[in-house]
């Protein structure tokens, strides 16, 4: 046997229910998602995809904008105003779910299954283009052949097109699945709980089952606040929380989970996603019952309290339902929830933010330099560096459109408004439409059309920008034929 192979790596395995031999085995002891038998065929130009990719979410906004401004679309039959048709389409084509009018009472049926047809558009569509895309990348990053960084440098990594329709079946059956269980779940507690006529409960069952899942936060529960109606029913807010998570973890991390079977197995990178999600569910829930004990959650029994803080918690980094009025929470709960929308969830799944990975990635390059390191490590494996820059990068970047959304929302809302919207609700508004989060504390409806405008850019570039970045400076990466002399930085 094969020095670089492990007895584990060597044996096929199939899952049940996912189609035959999902994982096949690769030469550095780990087994990574592919098709059994890829074989020779015409390859995925990564260039081609990733200009498609952002052609399709421009369009799918626009064609929601065309829609949507027609009166036909809303319950009073009036035409909706092009800016607030404008921000509903891209917030749901972004799966964000920040609203300017309530989706309930302005939107009729047919205004609703526009809505709704644009959130699972742009969930599934999102998911499947950057989980082929990342696999794409993740191709060319070294980990293969020769050949195969030649073909991304030529912009053909090493992905046949047999590969990418492959793993494009495996997503679009594993969203309808559990799309499809959650629909059920929830049209059995509105038909036999909440007593809704039968197609009344099937039509809520469908949307919510569709907007969790895809981490967008459009409800039907009245106007403008989203699910706080159900903040005490265990029932719903379980079901919530469990799609949300499957949806935010990623089509990728929860095969490699059901592969794997143990922690020892996963990859790093379901490794960093699993462990560092864990953490930012307990981090938040905790922060948000001790800050809002006496204040968002005042009027809650004590259990109904640890359930609502839990339920934001896990809303935080990308779903954007709430469960409680945001208008009265704390600054400092505010403060804090603006780092746990900007770390958001994991690559290639509905969440927005610098993903987890990312985050991980910064994290353990900064513990390795504490211990004295040259070299980022993590769980007895080596991060490349390219990889590390690549990840601050991702952050910078972020960080930078942040404030610049932030300074152009404070202009437009303080100066050329003559609002006096206070300043860290503009700026939870910026990083829930940069983050694709959709969470408000109720100043969205009452923003004038320029920021509304601002918000609509911060939402396409929150959904496409960390991705598009990472490919763009894979691309960009190429290598030094020579070597400057090292000079000596003064630092701190």
């Amino acid at each position: 046997m094969s020095p670089g192979l492990t007895r584990r790596s060597t044996r096929s395995r199939t899952l049940s229910g996912w189609g035959p031999q999902l994982f096949r085995p690769r030469r550095v002891g780990r087994p990574i998602l592919t098709p059994p038998a890829p074989g020779p065929g015409p390859r995925a130009n990564a260039r081609r995809h990733s200009q498609l990719f952002v052609l399709g979410l421009l369009l799918t906004a626009a064609m929601g904008t065309i829609l949507l401004s027609l009166p036909w679309m809303t319950r009073s039959g009036h035409a909706t105003p092009l800016i607030d048709a404008l921000f509903t389409a891209v917030s749901a084509a972004t799966i964000t779910g920040l609203s300017v009018v309530d989706t309930r009472d302005h939107w009729n049926w047919w205004g609703q299954v526009i809505l709704l047809t644009l959130v699972q558009i742009g969930g599934l569509g999102f998911t499947v283009g950057a989980s082929v895309l990342l696999q794409m990348l993740r191709r060319g990053a070294g980990a293969y052949t020769l050949r195969d960084e030649m073909l991304l440098k030529d912009g053909s990594p090493a992905l046949s097109l047999q590969e990418a329709v492959w793993l494009t079946g495996r997503i679009i059956r594993f969203t309808i699945i559990i799309e499809a269980i959650g629909a059920l779940l929830f049209t059995a507690w509105f038909l036999f709980a909440a007593r809704l006529p039968l197609l009344d409960a099937l039509w809520n069952g469908l949307f919510y089952a569709i907007t969790a899942f895809c981490n967008a936060g459009f409800d039907l529960s009245g106007p403008l606040q989203s699910l706080q109606p159900f903040a005490s029913n265990i029932w719903l807010n379980l079901v919530f929380i469990a799609l949300m998570q499957l949806g935010a973890l990623s089509f990728m991390v929860w095969a490699d989970v059901a592969q794997a079977r143990s922690w020892r197995a996963l990859s790093l990178d379901a490794k960093i996603v699993l462990a560092l999600n864990a953490l930012l569910l307990a981090a938040g829930m905790l922060v948000f019952l001790a800050a809002e004990w006496a204040g968002a959650l005042a009027g809650f029994a004590p259990e109904t309290k640890v359930l609502a803080s839990l339920f934001q918690s896990a809303s935080a980094r990308s779903a954007g339902f709430a469960t409680i009025p945001w208008n009265l929470a704390h600054p400092l709960t505010l403060f804090f929830w603006l780092g746990l929308m900007f770390i958001g969830g994991a690559s290639g799944s509905t969440s927005g933010g610098v993903r987890l990975s990312t985050v991980g990635v910064v994290l353990a390059a900064v513990a390795s330099t504490l211990r004295g390191n040259t070299e980022t490590q993590l769980w007895g494996r080596r991060i490349a560096t390219p990889l590390v820059s690549r990840a601050f990068t991702v952050i910078v970047i972020f960080m930078l459109v942040y404030g610049i959304g932030v300074s152009v929302l404070a202009v437009a809302e303080h100066y050329l408004s003559g609002r006096e919207t206070g300043m860290i609700a503009l700026m939870f508004e910026a990083m829930s439409a940069l983050a694709t989060v959709g969470v408000s504390t109720g100043i969205t409806p009452a923003l004038s059309a320029l920021s509304k405008v601002v918000l609509c850019l911060l939402m396409v570039v929150g959904h496409l920008g960390p991705l598009i970045t990472v490919y763009a400076l894979q691309r960009w990466q190429h290598p030094q034929r020579y070597r400057f002399p090292e000079e000596a930085v003064r630092i701190g």
